[in-house]
């Protein structure tokens, strides 16, 4: 029981790392938006029976001292450059109005997955309670 509710928590854990990342490339593609020359990058798509199959490996960390591998990380997606935008002729690709949506589609997602690791941790605690405030 406990180690289902552990890998749920891993699981949203890895979304958000994934998320984190994801931000973090399309604030690379906007800073680099009059970067002549420059590709617009995306991440590769976050998948979550990737993130459980990582999840459930048989590494662990048993002691807090001990050093996280990068694969326990997060997911560490991949960025490649996009395929579906149009070169300008600077020869950089970042559209920016298409990356401002994947701003607010991404912040939504990550509140979405915050919300939802809150109410987990809320039933957990009251399930460690017993109910009883």
């Amino acid at each position: 029981m406990s180690s289902s509710i552990s890998g749920i928590f891993d699981l949203l854990t890895s979304k958000m790392s994934y998320l984190n990342q994801k931000q973090g490339v399309i604030a690379e593609n906007v800073a680099n938006v009059d970067t002549p020359g420059y590709k617009q990058l995306e991440l590769k798509a976050f998948s979550f029976s990737d993130a459980l199959k990582k999840a459930s490996g048989s590494m662990a960390v048993t002691n807090p001292k001990h050093i996280v591998p990068a694969s326990m990380a997060g997911m560490n997606a991949q960025t490649t450059p996009s395929k579906d935008t149009e070169v300008l002729p600077s020869g950089n690709t970042v559209d920016i109005e298409q990356q401002m949506a994947e701003v607010s589609k991404t912040s939504v997602e990550y509140q979405t997955m915050t919300a939802v690791y809150r109410k987990m941790a809320n039933l957990f605690r009251v399930a460690l309670k017993g109910g009883n405030s």
